[in-house]
């Protein structure tokens, strides 16, 4: 989003009748734009707090501004363009929430698919034994654990970092003297079904929510508990209008300054 301001508009037009030069004019223009763009900043990266549950530090100061010139009158507000390391910005990541419409998928969620454990067109939501941070997202190190486990971890440099045979091994047999349990993960996919084992002898089946569960030895049995689960794509409604407030603040800010840096330079030289 962009303010930017003209030489011929009411208020340089009056400060140019009463004796105020056009460079003048351009410097309380471009103090003006300045302001206006910090100010929006800040009010934006109020409504983003607002307006999302616990949003991480990145995305809540995520806004940046570009400061004016004197010879380009124009400040500009927008989403940190650089992003983090994987070069995913906070506009990709709010994309949907400005716009409406599907999330882009998530990096995870991108290498699961890659490898065809998450099917297409599908989504993961945090299951029961999914570790939450305190921002109301999946942990980071128990997403980075199930990747590996799974192998799906994604390479770098040459380097990948899958679990083999003897650790995936290790997490099943748990620390007895720790008190420790043992656990896996195991993937199911729609439609799959779990097989069990009836008081009588006999076998059964039963449907599951598709996704990645994780299995817990206890000393009595076994328990399940789904971490990861699969949910079709889901479309998301408008919740930030970011560049329509943004515009509104930037203006009514302009229209605030301007005058007021205009009116100063007059009085300092008595116009």
């Amino acid at each position: 989003m962009k303010i930017s301001v003209k030489m011929d508009g009411l208020d340089a037009l009056q400060a140019k009748l009463r004796g105020l030069a056009d460079k003048k004019i351009a410097v309380a223009a471009v103090a003006a734009l300045n302001d206006s763009a910090f100010l929006t900043k800040k009010a934006t990266e109020r409504i983003i707090v607002d307006v999302f549950d616990r949003p991480t530090p990145w995305i809540s100061k995520s806004v940046r501004y570009v400061k004016a010139r004197s010879d380009k009158l124009e400040s500009s507000i927008d989403f940190d363009q650089w992003g983090n390391k994987f070069g995913v910005t906070a506009g990709m990541v709010l994309h949907a929430q400005i716009y409406g419409g599907q999330r882009r998928h998530k990096r995870h969620e991108a290498a699961l698919k890659h490898y065809g454990v998450l099917p297409e067109n599908m989504y993961i939501v945090p299951g029961e034994g999914a570790q939450i941070d305190a921002f109301g997202n999946m942990n980071i190190g128990q997403i980075r654990q199930i990747l590996s486990y799974l192998r799906v971890a994604e390479r770098t440099s040459g380097y990948t970092s899958n679990m083999t045979g003897k650790t995936r091994d290790r997490l099943r047999a748990g620390n007895k003297k720790r008190g420790i349990n043992g656990f896996e993960y195991f993937v199911v996919q729609p439609g799959q079904r779990r097989q069990f084992l009836r008081a009588n002898g006999k076998t059964g089946s039963h449907a599951m929510q598709p996704g990645i569960y994780q299995r817990i030895f206890l000393g009595h049995g076994t328990a399940i508990k789904p971490v990861m689960i699969f949910v079709k794509s889901p479309s998301y409604k408008r919740r930030l209008d970011f560049y329509r407030l943004a515009e509104e603040v930037g203006v009514k800010e302009f229209n605030r300054a301007f005058p007021m840096y205009l009116e100063k330079l007059l009085k300092e030289r008595g116009l």
